[in-house]
């Protein structure tokens, strides 16, 4: 009996034992699990700060295109020379930009990004770069007979919505419709500019965020005092929507005289623009018929500051192909294009702007496409999205701090985790 007694007093003590064990080691793994967490934060923070706060070395190398992903020393996207913290420089964030119908000449890609931060050995991440305020803008499928063949776009639904993606009702939303008429001169690939025409019009979006542009009769009214011009002339169009929210601001463009199936967009970086290899060059000269020494200064390009209607620059761009579409190594900057990029000299369009206006927004160039003239949008406060992954795994950390570009809110959000411990 007594035996027995001491086998049952021996077996509750080793149970004791467990249980006691057990939760000792669950109450070291609970510590243990915040104390990984933040020192994870503590990662993505440091990270954070060196993105915004830093410009980088050498700390134009945004603008500088003999500066590549390569030979760049040091990353980071704070403006050169700015008072301000959280201000980041357009053209460093146009080096993370990649469009899906043209890749970036310049991009830095993920695995780039990751090595100059730190994070290539022991961690994945995800960088996120948005407006605080989205716009889109669909056109409805109502558009103006200009001349036979040719339809401009006269309403657009615009939508307005916050970083999550919820839309924004009461936004005051303002839009500028664009035209600018072109005397085609002896060249087909050649005119002259002789007007500009901006219609307005402002409303609020509904509860859902949404709300419509109508142009029609405004369209209707230009058109109709062209008369029999419209028939001979060039008609490059496009569609600037201007948001303001409980003083917040965002800007878009949509290029209206855009084919369905024309590479529309492209990259501004400095004072270099790149688009498609495809695109044609159009010489649009301003009054006199400016030449620059034996380069014509060709008035192709417009840029666009949302806040002044009237502040509608068209600026001059050299591009770097002759009349028989190779590249031309005779001036100086596109040589320097040329040597620093030679796979540019096959696959795009290069062209160097005289003045890049700081505050603008959108660049628009006067083009042709498959003989039609088309109006390319540039848009120079992109969304970037880029890291090793588009999932993260839930031990991950997110950190968001509120960045400027010109005077436009941007959010940005870094989200790091461990690859030992999950994605990817």
């Amino acid at each position: 009996m007594e035996a027995t007694l001491e086998y049952l007093a021996v077996g509750l003590l080793i149970l004791t034992l467990i249980l006691v064990a057990n939760q000792m080691i669950g109450a070291s793994v609970g510590t243990l699990e915040p104390v990984r967490e933040e020192q994870l934060y503590t990662v993505a923070e440091r990270v954070m700060d060196k993105i915004l706060l830093t410009p980088g070395y050498p700390a134009d190398w945004g603008r500088d295109i003999g500066v590549t992903s390569d030979t760049l020393q040091d990353f980071g996207l704070a403006l050169q020379g700015t008072r301000s913290p959280y201000v980041v420089d357009p053209d460093k964030v146009m080096r993370l930009a990649n469009l899906s119908t043209l890749p970036n000449p310049l991009l830095m890609n993920a695995s780039r990004f990751a090595e100059l931060l730190g994070l290539s050995r022991e961690y994945g991440f995800r960088f996120v770069m948005k407006p605080m305020i989205g716009i889109q803008i669909t056109p409805t499928g109502v558009c103006y007979p200009v001349k036979p063949g040719v339809c401009f776009p006269a309403t657009f639904s615009v939508r307005v919505h916050n970083y999550y993606d919820v839309g924004l009702p009461n936004a005051n939303v303002t839009g500028m419709y664009v035209i600018v008429r072109v005397n085609p001169g002896g060249n087909p690939n050649e005119g002259d500019l002789e007007v500009k025409n901006v219609s307005s019009v402002s409303t609020l979006t509904d509860a859902l965020g949404m709300c419509t542009l109508d142009f029609y009769s405004h369209l209707d009214d230009y058109f109709t005092r062209e008369g029999n011009r419209r028939n001979v002339k060039w008609y490059y169009s496009f569609l600037v929507v201007y948001a303001e929210w409980q003083g917040f601001v965002s800007v878009a463009g949509y290029a209206t005289t855009s084919q369905g199936d024309s590479p529309a967009e492209g990259y501004i970086i400095g004072n270099y623009v790149f688009l498609h290899k495809d695109i044609e060059m159009v010489e649009v000269r301003g009054r006199g018929g400016k030449r620059s020494g034996a380069v014509h200064t060709k008035e192709s390009l417009l840029q666009v500051l949302p806040l002044y209607e009237s502040l509608l620059n068209v600026t001059s761009v050299v591009w770097c192909r002759d009349s028989s579409g190779n590249f031309r190594n005779d001036i100086p900057l596109c040589n320097a294009a040329g040597n620093v990029l030679p796979s540019a000299k096959q696959w795009y369009l290069v062209g160097y702007i005289e003045y890049v206006e700081q505050l603008s927004s959108h660049i628009f160039i006067f083009a042709k496409f498959r003989g039609n003239p088309v109006a390319i949008v540039i848009n120079r406060v992109p969304n970037i999205d880029i890291g090793t992954g588009r999932g993260a795994p839930a031990n991950s950390v997110t950190v968001r701090r509120l960045a400027q570009i010109f005077n436009y809110p941007y959010i940005v959000e870094l989200t790091v985790w461990r690859t030992v411990e999950g994605y990817p």
